[in-house]
């Protein structure tokens, strides 16, 4: 087991051994202000029908301002970036490739209060990019290419927020992430000058299905939050382009889709509100 993975654990472990629930704790809503975070986390890429896998671990970063419409309606802005190097297994090893993404997402949000703890459904919009450079070869002397990936899709979710002692809250946040679709784009062109390619192009492949999931408990004292997260997606193979390709047997036209992928993170994350 990875160190994340292990972190991620004992962070959950020790977030459900905190003190009990108290009946009126502070900032139990949702709270105006801004919040810088960093987050350490695994990162799991697969193709399950190939059998293709990209691994490795990331540092993130991430900023977040909260504003109040009103005494009970918000509007949230997040930015997040992380970084990594990804080992690849596939067409065969290709380790320490260069693996990262950014994503931001506007959210719109209101507060309820439910006796002793506050819900807080949100719906909004977000994006995210990710870039992974797999350019060379594999040890098995398969060349590798560059990635694009793009999403746009539609946030949903709901956050649970309850006192403990010491004026301390507790947060939980479940969310499912409706794609509207998605754009991947595989710089092929990249592999002329390998194997015998003289010819290709890079190529745009839509996807119009898919789904992400996240899961996060936060414990929050003061302007000081930490916490274990979990992110997910599950995005269907795409729509089907082709071009023809130049090799030293000739020219062919060639079909080509996105496989269905599957991309887990999980991991801890600190922030401070100020």
């Amino acid at each position: 087991m990875g160190r994340c993975s292990k972190a991620f654990l004992v962070a959950c472990a020790c977030l459900h051994a905190m003190p009990d629930v108290m009946a009126e704790p502070a900032g139990l809503y949702t709270r105006e202000g801004k919040e810088l975070g960093i987050a350490s986390f695994s990162y799991n890429y697969e193709e399950p029908t190939l059998g293709v896998t990209i691994a490795g671990d990331k540092l993130g970063a991430d900023y977040a301002g909260t504003m109040a419409l009103n005494d009970t309606w918000f509007f949230r802005d997040d930015l997040r970036f992380a970084y990594g190097k990804a080992d690849y297994n596939g067409s065969g090893f290709q380790a320490g490739l260069p693996d990262w993404y950014y994503e931001f997402r506007g959210l719109v949000s209101r507060d309820f209060r439910m006796h002793d703890f506050v819900l807080s459904p949100f719906i909004g919009f977000g994006y995210r990019y990710l870039f992974d450079d797999a350019r060379g070869m594999s040890n098995t002397g398969a060349a590798g290419y560059r990635r694009e990936s793009n999403y746009f899709y539609v946030p949903l979710g709901l956050t649970h927020r309850m006192g403990l002692q010491y004026e301390a809250v507790m947060s939980t946040t479940l969310e499912f992430d409706y794609l509207l679709w998605g754009e991947q784009v595989s710089r092929l062109s990249d592999l002329v000058g390998f194997n015998g390619v003289a010819g290709a192009s890079d190529t745009t492949n839509r996807q119009n299905s898919g789904y992400g999931l996240r899961l996060s408990m936060i414990y929050e004292a003061g302007d000081l939050s930490f916490g274990p997260f979990l992110n997910y997606w599950n995005i269907a193979a795409s729509e089907v382009t082709s071009q023809v390709m130049t090799d030293a047997m000739g020219s062919a036209l060639v079909f080509l889709r996105e496989p269905k992928n599957k991309t887990a993170e999980y991991g801890m994350r600190l922030a401070f509100r100020f």
